[in-house]
This record gives structure tokens, sequence and C-alpha cells, in this order.
């Protein structure tokens, strides 16, 4: 019926790059969208006041960090969003076609467009963006930055082994106004508890350190790991942490108590790039340096293991415990030599993707629960090891590298079919 294709339709949308970027001097390490409801509470939607070039109506806030020491803070209108979806624009060099054929010399890249289909798809010229903020401090470069649930505040951690907490809500740039000192090595990962009273570090020194924010001191240190820390968060209520390390070692701890919870790692015990949280904190995505995205079942304390987990949906909230069991493994994209980050995109229930970055340049797009190459975006110079998703508009920034600088977005666009180019998709 009419409703089953029009799902069909929207469920075939692809990603295309938005012809708006930002740049820093040096390597994009992090980037980290601000929460919908915090631009919302705030009155930015429609916000005709603010100084936007592209337009009015503010739809959503982007943070980058840079090897250059500085984060930057961009936004994105209604205009733009607007406008890059009328765009014809080529969306990647790997689209989907559920039904391509599959042959294993084909294996599970995506198919690139000939020289001849590109030249036929008119790319738009991209419109360097100005930023919002430019908060400048750190003496070394950033690792890390992260938004307070409420984006009043813009949490960074440096090579120069401190975190500073900086006041984005005035919309002016400025010093910090805590810097948090402790780590005695650099400071790789942050993120705030949904409290807005906490901060969370981790470090190369091996140690994951809570921060309180409202007077910069140290409230805990936990002796996590035997390697560098390379991945800290929060789960939804901020009552577990999770931290991972190139000791291999994925880690849960009680917030409170600082007690480790529960210990896994992958056959192998590949380095750990990355770790990040569910929407529901029953499971943890990590990124591991063997090219590969795990999705760790860490709900229950006590729970039994060996369960099915066909029927998963990490948005179900009532998803049976089953332990520290690995339900899905993601291959495809290359990690092998830096930390790259991942995450979730769950707007569209059509199209809920695990978003990781690659060290071939590219954006890589996996079907959360058949684990397929949905997309591989293309449109950084040099690897990718930042990305982040938008809690509220499919909207995906990334970041590159040396050789790149550039921070791009990418939001859905509808194309032709006589336009779209089929990749093979094959099971994991």
């Amino acid at each position: 019926d009419t409703s089953q294709k029009n799902d069909e339709k929207h469920a075939n949308q692809l990603y295309s790059k938005m012809p708006y970027h930002g740049d820093h001097r040096r390597a994009v390490s992090s980037v980290a969208f601000a929460p919908t409801e915090s631009l919302v509470s705030r009155g930015r939607f429609g916000d005709t006041s603010l100084n936007c070039a592209q337009g009015s109506g503010v739809v959503a806030m982007c943070a980058s960090a840079s090897a250059d020491g500085s984060a930057k803070i961009w936004e994105i209108t209604e205009d733009m969003m607007e406008i890059s979806k009328s765009h014809r624009s080529l969306p990647s060099d790997g689209l989907d076609a559920s039904n391509a054929p599959t042959t294993p010399e084909m294996g599970s890249n995506p198919q690139n467009l000939t020289n001849a289909q590109s030249e036929s798809i008119s790319a738009p010229s991209s419109t360097l963006l100005q930023p919002k903020l430019t908060l400048v401090g750190h003496y070394r470069g950033i690792n890390d930055v992260a938004f307070s649930p409420t984006a009043a505040y813009l949490a960074t951690a440096s090579d120069d082994k401190t975190l500073r907490l900086w006041d984005v809500s005035r919309g002016s740039s400025g010093d910090a106004l805590v810097e948090f000192r402790g780590h005695s090595n650099f400071v790789f990962s942050c993120k705030f508890n949904p409290q807005s009273n906490l901060l969370v570090s981790g470090s190369f020194d091996e140690t994951v350190k809570l921060w309180d924010i409202r007077c910069g001191e140290c409230v805990s240190t936990l002796p996590a790991h035997s390697d560098p820390v390379t991945g800290v968060d929060f789960n939804r209520d901020g009552t577990c942490i999770v931290s991972g390390s190139q000791d291999g070692l994925i880690r849960v701890w009680d917030t409170a108590t600082g007690e480790c919870l529960k210990t896994v790692y992958a056959e192998g015990n590949p380095p750990v790039g990355c770790v990040r949280f569910s929407p529901n904190g029953k499971y943890v995505l990590a990124g591991t340096l063997d090219s590969k995205l795990r999705l760790w079942n860490v709900a229950g304390r006590y729970g039994k293991t060996g369960e099915s987990t066909s029927a998963f949906n990490y948005l179900n909230t009532r998803v049976t415990p089953t332990g520290g069991k690995c339900s899905k493994t993601y291959a495809g994209h290359e990690n092998r030599r830096f930390c790259a980050f991942a995450t979730f995109s769950s707007v569209n229930p059509l199209r809920q993707y695990v978003v990781s970055g690659s060290e071939d340049g590219k954006v890589y797009l996996y079907d959360l629960q058949r684990r397929l190459v949905k997309q591989t975006l293309a449109g950084h110079d040099d690897a990718v090891l930042a990305v982040d998703a938008h809690d509220s508009l499919e909207l995906i920034a990334s970041g590159g590298m040396t050789k790149d600088k550039t921070v791009r977005f990418w939001t859905t666009t509808n194309i032709p079919e006589d336009e779209i180019v089929s990749q093979v998709e094959t099971e994991k």
C-alpha cells in the first residue's frame, strides 16, 4: 500500500555531504553535537538575533576539537538543512542496494562510482563556515570535546594534561571557567554525567578521574587500566561509567563507589580505541584496533550468558540482561593505527545506524541490526577519526586528520533511482 511504499522510500534515503564545512589549522580530533533539548529550552530554534550568514533558525550546534589546541562551535540553521536537501550532489562512493547479488570475491566493501558516473553528478561547492565561538587556552592539542546536557558548558581534554570547562551559553569567547589539574599524562577522553555536576576523564596515565564541576576538584581516581585510557562514558542515568583502554579491556564502574562491576574483552585482546553506552545503557559500543566494532551486553551484574539476541534492539528498555556477551560485530572500516570514534544514529526507526570513522578517509554507516555496511561517506582527504550523530536530526559530523583538517556535515537527501549505484552487502 501507499504507506508501505513511503516507508520503503524513506528507508532508502541516502546521506549526502552538506555544502558547508568548518576548518582547523591542524588535525580534527573530536566532534560533538549539543543535545537538542538544550537548544529548545534556551530558545535557540528560530532565534533571528543570531548572527548566521546562512540564515536564521539554529537547529544544531556542533563543537570540534583539534591538535591546534582550539575548540570551535559551529551552528547549523534551517536554511542550511533545506539547501543541502535540495542539492543533487554525490552522496558518497558507496550506496545501498539490499537486493544486490552477493559473491565471496566481492567481499563487504562498497563499490566505487566510475569516473563517468562521478562526472554526471554535479557536486556543489562547499562554503567555509565561520565558527560561532573559538575557544583557546590549552597550550597543546585537544583530544576530546563534550557538551554538558544543558549545552551551557563545553569540556575539553588536552595533551597538556588538563581539562577545561568553558561557558558557551553567553555566545562569546573567553577564558575557561575551570581548569582541572591532576592527571600526570595526556587527557584523552571526557564526558559529562546527565546531572551536569560531574565530569569523567580518561588519561594516558592509565587512570579514570571524576571531577566536581562546581569547584574543579577531583572527587575520585580509579586505577582503571594497565595502559592508556582511550575512552570514557556515562550511562543514561549517570550511575555507571564505562572505560576502554589500550590494554584491551572494557570496564564498567559504579559511579558512587568506584567498584568495577564488569570487565569484558575481545578475543586476541585488541587495543580499545573508543567506548560508548547505548541510549538505554544496557549495551556498550567499543571500537578496537583490529578494524572492528563490537556491541557488548553489559546489563545485569550477574546475568546469564548464551541467550539469543536475534530480536535485539538497543532502544528497547525491556531487553533481558545477558551479562558480558558480545551481541554484534561490525567490520568493513579501517582502524589499526589511531583511536577512531563511533556512535549510534537512532533518530529514524527505519534507519538505525552505527556510525564509525575510518583510516581510509570515509565515514561508515552500519545497519545496527543486520551489521551490514549500508553506506560510506567520502569527502575527506585523510583519515577520519572524529564522528558524531545528532540526537534528533538525521545529521552527522566528521573531522579529518592532518592532510584534511576540515569538519564536514552530512544529512539525508532524496536521490533519483537512476543516480543510485548499487553496493554489495555481506553478512558478517
